[in-house]
């Protein structure tokens, strides 16, 4: 159940990077940890995050969806006077339970393929893309113009409805993360979405795609050639586990 990771990062025609990621085997637990954090307006909550990931998972005990949503309140309370920005999706693989857990705050995916042969897709907390997730924003107060949620017209804005970060849209933002725990899983990718559709208009149907590398127990860098191919308009992070 262990199984494998491979990992891929590009930085596509931005001239800079602020996609970060990590991972690692938990022996005490028989847990494996995958995280993607996508930043913006800076790499500072990202960085922060892929460089203090282990130490706060070591703050609190409990199960997988427990340890994953203290994990992220702590980062938020950590971030959360930050001007930058950052998405977080991580996952906890469980040996012993035979099961992947999922956080998602923001927009990066994560894609599980289980051993009947479907396909989880986590949520898209993007104003653009999820209109529950945009109708939630501006009951908090939130303005939503070309794509963006702002807390003034002409302000500084952003596609999502949930991140870590972001003072300027303190209130607006949700902070809390969506998790679930799905058993059995065989193949599983946690990405920024750079490596899908930064614009979110045709996620779904590139989805449909990523069904047939899930089956053929693709590699990030398998990905990573398909998402080049099509040529990258962002920063690009795929993280695959792959089970033995």
């Amino acid at each position: 159940m262990r199984g494998s990771v491979t990992s891929s990062v590009k930085q596509g025609p931005r001239p800079y990077q602020e996609d970060r990621c990590y991972e690692t085997y938990i022996p005490d637990s028989e847990w494996q940890l995958l995280a993607v954090m996508d930043g913006h307006g800076g790499a500072e909550v990202s960085d922060f995050c892929a460089n203090n990931i282990f130490r706060m998972m070591l703050l609190d005990k409990g199960n997988p969806e427990y340890r994953l949503s203290s994990l992220v309140a702590n980062l938020n309370s950590a971030t959360c006077r930050y001007t930058a920005g950052s998405t977080f999706s991580g996952i906890i693989i469980s040996e012993g339970l035979n099961t992947v857990s999922a956080a998602i705050l923001g927009d990066s995916p994560i894609v599980v393929y289980d051993r009947q042969g479907r396909l989880h897709i986590s949520p898209e907390h993007n104003v653009r893309s999820n209109l529950e997730e945009r109708k939630a924003a501006e009951q908090r107060g939130g303005l939503y113009s070309n794509g963006y949620i702002c807390s003034r017209f002409g302000d500084l804005g952003l596609q999502m409805s949930r991140a870590l970060g972001d003072v300027h849209l303190d209130g607006i933002l949700c902070r809390e993360p969506d998790i679930y725990t799905i058993s059995e899983p065989a193949w599983v990718l946690v990405a920024s979405d750079g490596l899908f559709d930064p614009g979110h208009l045709e996620t779904n149907r590139l989805m449909e795609e990523i069904r047939e590398f899930a089956k053929k127990n693709a590699t990030a860098d398998e990905l990573m050639n398909w998402a080049e191919k099509r040529e990258l308009q962002d920063n690009a992070t795929a993280l695959v586990w792959c089970a033995d």
